[in-house]
Order: structure tokens, then C-alpha cells, then sequence
């Protein structure tokens, strides 16, 4: 990687219109209403909620709004992919996620017009031939009135980049996620089955079309057998697990979400979510993620508050 390449690169702000459909076509990518009996997933996939207000989520079932899962405010403002610029000299086909988390400052409404800034916050060199970490912040804003909406903080794994140096906004380095309590055992557990298509469609649900979700040869270059699952999808549907056993009706209550990605999942996965609440820190979550027939795990270090 061209160090300064890359710190010199422009962002310029994403500005972003989204409807119900956008965020309905995310539900589905993470699984939501697979039971279309299910009252408590319905309202985030059906466009009769479409006018709710966030007032009534009290309520559910057919009478109560349409709502959009907090996580879908990852894929918002989404940047067009720039890591494959020839002057940056990165290794992008071997890029994989690292850590995400998002803070929101106000529930996602069901359609509205959003302006997403980026900026790179630190470079973390690992090492020659150990890879590089980048962390790249983004902030969402209301594009009407400016009011923010959400933080989000990512961390790419570049694995071919080790030996470029470091870099951080201030000069400070980023402190990872904590790792989960020596304590941890699983109160909640969900098992998330996902299709052999689902890569394919959470790209077309995200907006996040990077190569190795979807062409065999670029995955193979990078090491893997096939396409990829995206970890942004399987931090998804830990939220769906989330939602569906501490704020059922209420995604209001979901404001912030933090996890580490372990290893790549492949569509097909059944994803088993495993739950726990802080014994030291109310309305906190703990949780985690594994592919259930590979015996593999996915999310770790995963974190969730609660909010009202």
C-alpha cells in the first residue's frame, strides 16, 4: 500500500435517498420473515407500515408501522469501492472486515434522504507480511436538516499491505473491541439459515459490491474456495437475533452495536447466534456467531446496548 496515497485520497460526502424498499430488500438479506406468519418480523418487510410513525412501536402485528433495522444504517452512504485505484497500490482482492460498530443518534425513519462523510482515522501496520489495519470513520447526517443520525467505525484487514507504516488522526492508535467475558455463556441463542444466493443478494441489498462475494475466480485468488458471505451480513443478522430477543417490537431500543469478524461465513451458513446480558452493566448484550454445520466462528467480541 502507497501510505501516502491513500492519506491524501478525497472522499467526497455519499449523499444518499433511501424508501421503504431499500430497507425492506435489507430484511430479506438477512432472513427476516422467513416465517411470513411471524407478527414481530412482518412490519420490518411489509410496505403497509410503510406510514407508521416511530411514536406507535409499541405496538405489533398488522396494526403497528413499518420499520427499518438499525443495522441497515452500515450500508447507508456507502462509499463506490475506491481501494482497487492502481496509485494506491493495495492488495484489494485480499481485503476482508475487520471490526464494525454504529451508533445511532436517533432511530432510522422508513425513508429519508441522508449525506454520509468519511474520513481515514488511522493505519495500523502489522508487519511485513502480517497486513495492515485501516479504520475508516463515517458519519450520517439528515441531508435536509444536518441533524446526525449515526456514527459508524470500521476496520478493514488489508492482508497483503504489512510494511507500509504507520498513521492516526492525533496520533492516538485505536483500542480494539474488548474481548467477551471470561463469564460468557449464552442465555439466547438464534440459528439464522441463510441461502446459497445470499451473498449475491445482500450485495444488491448494500450496495457493497466488492468482487469477492460474488466472482469464484476473484475469491479463489484471494484464498477461498468460492464467494465469501459478507461479515456486514452477519452482523446483520446478529441484530436480527438481537431485535428478535431483547427488543422485539421495539428496534427503537437498538442504538449501538460493536463486533469483530473472525472468519469469512459462506452462503449456505446456518448462522447460530449466541446472547448474553452484561451481569455488571444493564441493558448491555454480549454476543457472538458461528456457522453451525462447519463448526466455524464468524462474529466475536460482539457488544450491544439497549436504550429506554
Amino acid at each position: 500500500m502507497n501510505l501516502q496515497a491513500v492519506l491524501a485520497r478525497p472522499f467526497s460526502p455519499v449523499v444518499q435517498r433511501y424508501t421503504w424498499r431499500d430497507a425492506a430488500l435489507y430484511a430479506l438479506a438477512l432472513g427476516m420473515a422467513q416465517d411470513p406468519l411471524d407478527a414481530d418480523e412482518l412490519p420490518y418487510v411489509y410496505e403497509r407500515y410503510e406510514t407508521g410513525r416511530w411514536g406507535e412501536l409499541g405496538q405489533s402485528g398488522p396494526e403497528g408501522p413499518f420499520r427499518a433495522v438499525p443495522s441497515f444504517c452500515v450500508t447507508l452512504g456507502w462509499l463506490p469501492f475506491w481501494q482497487d485505484e492502481p496509485a494506491l497500490a493495495i492488495g484489494w482482492q485480499r481485503i476482508v472486515h475487520g471490526e464494525m460498530s454504529f451508533a445511532l443518534q436517533r432511530p432510522l425513519a422508513a425513508e429519508s434522504c441522508v449525506r454520509a462523510t468519511h474520513r481515514i482515522a488511522a493505519i495500523q501496520d502489522k508487519g511485513a507480511g502480517r497486513g495492515a489495519l485501516v479504520h475508516v470513520d463515517k458519519e450520517i447526517l439528515d441531508a435536509a436538516s444536518g441533524e446526525p443520525i449515526a456514527t459508524l467505525r470500521s476496520v478493514e484487514f488489508l492482508r497483503d499491505d504489512g510494511g507500509c507504516g504507520d498513521w492516526s488522526q492525533g496520533g492516538e492508535a485505536r483500542a480494539p473491541l474488548p474481548p467477551l467475558p471470561d463469564t460468557f455463556s449464552a442465555t439466547a441463542t438464534m440459528d439464522c439459515p441463510t441461502t446459497r444466493q445470499a451473498a449475491l443478494v445482500y450485495r444488491l441489498a448494500s450496495g457493497d459490491f466488492m468482487p469477492i462475494h460474488a466472482d469464484p475466480d476473484v475469491a479463489r485468488r484471494a484464498g477461498f474456495e468460492r464467494p465469501i458471505s459478507h461479515g456486514l451480513n452477519n452482523l446483520g443478522i446478529a441484530c436480527r437475533a438481537l431485535l428478535k430477543h431483547f427488543a422485539p417490537g421495539r428496534p427503537e431500543r437498538l442504538r449501538e452495536m460493536g463486533v469483530r469478524f473472525v472468519q469469512p461465513g459462506l452462503p449456505g451458513d446456518t448462522v447460530r447466534v449466541e446472547m448474553m446480558p452484561s451481569a455488571t452493566e444493564p441493558r448491555l448484550v454480549h454476543f457472538r456467531a458461528r456457522a453451525l454445520e462447519r463448526d466455524v466462528p464468524l462474529l466475536d467480541r460482539g457488544v450491544c446496548r439497549l436504550h429506554g
